[in-house]
C-alpha cells in the first residue's frame, strides 16, 4: 500500500453507467454489517454488560455505561477521518479503499471476541479498553467506506444510493437485534459475536465484489505530514454548506444519543418493564421495519421537494417524539411508549434516507472524499461522546435526589431541544439545482 498526494492521485475510470438495484445493495452491504453491530452492541450489549459487572441496581450504572460509550466514540471521532484521509492517498492496485476495509473488518472480528470475554465479570477499566479497541477497528473500515460511496456512485444517483444505504442500515439493525434475541444471554456472548463476525465477512465480500473502484494514476508525490495535517482544515467561507450539514447533523445526533443509550434503563426504571431487553429489542426490530418504506418514501420526497425540507420535517417529528417520552415519564404507559417509539423510528428512518445524499451534494473536494466523509462521520460520532457521558452522569445525579422520573424528564427535554435546533438551522443550507447535479459524477477526476 503506497501513499501519495490526493491532488496528484487522480483516478483513472471508465464512464460510469447507471447502477442497478443489485449494485446499490452490494455497495451498501458493509453498512448492513456495521449497523447490525452499532445498533445492538452500543445501545444494548454495552449497557447490559456494564450492569452485569456493577450490579443491575447500581446507582452509577448510567454514568459508567455512558462514559465507556463516550470513550469509544472519542477514538471513532479521530480514527474515521484519519483512515479516510490515508485511504485518499492510497494507490493499491485493486482500489484505494479496499486495504482499509479488509484490515478494519478483520481487526473488528478480533475486537468483538475480546468484548465477548467479559461474561458478567471483570474490570470495568479493562472492559472500556476492549470497547475502545473495537471502536478503533470499526472506524478504520467506516472512514474509508464513507469515501468509497462517492468514488463509485454517480452524483445523479445520490438520493437513490442514500436510500439504499439507509435500507441496508435498517435491515442490519433488524438482523442485529434478531441475533441478540436468538443467541445472546448475559453469561454467553460468544454465539452472538460469532454470528456478527460471519455476517461481516460475507458483507465485506459482497461490497468488494460490487464496488468497481477506479484505479489511481501511477504518478505520486512524497507524503508530507504537515500538508496532510493541514488538509483537515476547510475554509468555512468556501464550504459554508458543508459546515451547516455538519452542525445540523451533529445537533440531530445529539438528540438521538442523549437518550438512545439509556432507553434500556428508561423502560426498566421509569415505565416499569420487567424484561426491558426483550421489549427494547422488539421495539427496535418493529420500528426499523417501518423505517424501510419510510426510507424509500424519503428518497422520493427528496427528488420532488429537495433534501433540506425532508431533513427539516423529520427533525421536527423527532422533537415531538422526544416530548412524548417526557410526558410518558410523568404518566407511564407501555402501549403509548411503543407507539411513540415507532413514530420516532419512522421519522429517523426517513431522516437517514437522505442523510448521505445531503452530504454527497456538499462535499468540498471529490479527490479527498475519504477525508471529507470522515469529517462528516465526526458529526455522528462526537454526539456519541458528549451525549452518553453528559446525559449519563446527569441522570445519575438527578436520580440521587429526585428519582428516576424527573431525571428522565430532564434528559428527554434536552433531547427535544437538540432536535429543534437541527430543524431550525438546516434551512441555512443551499443546495444546487438537480439539473446542475445531473451533469457530473461524484468522485470525478
Amino acid at each position: 500500500m503506497t501513499l501519495s498526494s490526493p491532488a496528484r492521485n487522480l483516478l483513472t475510470r471508465p464512464p460510469v453507467p447507471r447502477l442497478s438495484t443489485l449494485s446499490h445493495i452490494q455497495i451498501a452491504s458493509l453498512w448492513f454489517a456495521l449497523f447490525s453491530q452499532w445498533m445492538t452492541v452500543v445501545p444494548v450489549l454495552v449497557p447490559a454488560q456494564v450492569a452485569e459487572m456493577l450490579g443491575r441496581d447500581a446507582a452509577l450504572k448510567e454514568g459508567v455505561a455512558g462514559s465507556v460509550i463516550a470513550a469509544g466514540a472519542f477514538i471513532a471521532m479521530v480514527v474515521a477521518p484519519l483512515a479516510g484521509a490515508l485511504s485518499d492517498r492510497c494507490s493499491a492496485k485493486h482500489g484505494r479503499r479496499r486495504p482499509f476495509l479488509v484490515v478494519g473488518v478483520f481487526g473488528t472480528s478480533v475486537a468483538l471476541v475480546w468484548l465477548a470475554s467479559f461474561n458478567g465479570a471483570g474490570s470495568v477499566w479493562l472492559y472500556a479498553l476492549a470497547f475502545v479497541h473495537l471502536q478503533f477497528w470499526w472506524n478504520w473500515a467506516a472512514g474509508p467506506y464513507a469515501g468509497l460511496v462517492p468514488d463509485v456512485v454517480p452524483k445523479q444517483e445520490a438520493n437513490r444510493a442514500s436510500a439504499w444505504l439507509n435500507v441496508m442500515s435498517v435491515l442490519g439493525t433488524i438482523t442485529g437485534n434478531v441475533v441478540l434475541v436468538a443467541f445472546y444471554s448475559p453469561r454467553h456472548v460468544y454465539p452472538a459475536v460469532a454470528t456478527f463476525i460471519a455476517i461481516m465477512l460475507l458483507c465485506l465480500w459482497l461490497t468488494i465484489r460490487g464496488s468497481r473502484e477506479p484505479r489511481p494514476a501511477r504518478s505520486r508525490d512524497r507524503f508530507e505530514l504537515f500538508a496532510f495535517v493541514r488538509s483537515f482544515y476547510l475554509d468555512p467561507r468556501l464550504h459554508r454548506n458543508f459546515y451547516w450539514v455538519l452542525v445540523t447533523r451533529l445537533f440531530a445526533n445529539m438528540g438521538i444519543w442523549s437518550i438512545f443509550s439509556f432507553m434500556l434503563y428508561y423502560l426498566q426504571d421509569v415505565i416499569g418493564i420487567r424484561h426491558p431487553t426483550s421489549l427494547l429489542n422488539g421495539l427496535l426490530g418493529v420500528g426499523v421495519v417501518l423505517a424501510i418504506p419510510a426510507s424509500l418514501l424519503g428518497a422520493r420526497l427528496a427528488d420532488h421537494y429537495g433534501v433540506v425540507p425532508v431533513v427539516r420535517l423529520t427533525s421536527w417529528i423527532m422533537a415531538g417524539a422526544a416530548t412524548g417520552f417526557v410526558l410518558l415519564a410523568l404518566h407511564p404507559n407501555q402501549l403509548l411508549v411503543i407507539t411513540v417509539g415507532l413514530v420516532f423510528c419512522a421519522a429517523y428512518g426517513t431522516y437517514q434516507a437522505v442523510d448521505w445524499a445531503l452530504a454527497l451534494q456538499v462535499l468540498p473536494d471529490d479527490a479527498s472524499s475519504g477525508k471529507d466523509m470522515g469529517i462528516w462521520q465526526v458529526s455522528m460520532v462526537l454526539p456519541q461522546i458528549l451525549g452518553p457521558a453528559a446525559t449519563g452522569w446527569m441522570l445519575s445525579w438527578v436520580k440521587a435526589f429526585a428519582g428516576a422520573g424527573p431525571a428522565y424528564v430532564t434528559a428527554f427535554v434536552v433531547a427535544a431541544v437538540w432536535f429543534v435546533l437541527a430543524a431550525w438551522l438546516v434551512s441555512r443550507i443551499r443546495i444546487a439545482s438537480r439539473q446542475h447535479l445531473s451533469t457530473g459524477l461524484v468522485g470525478r477526476p
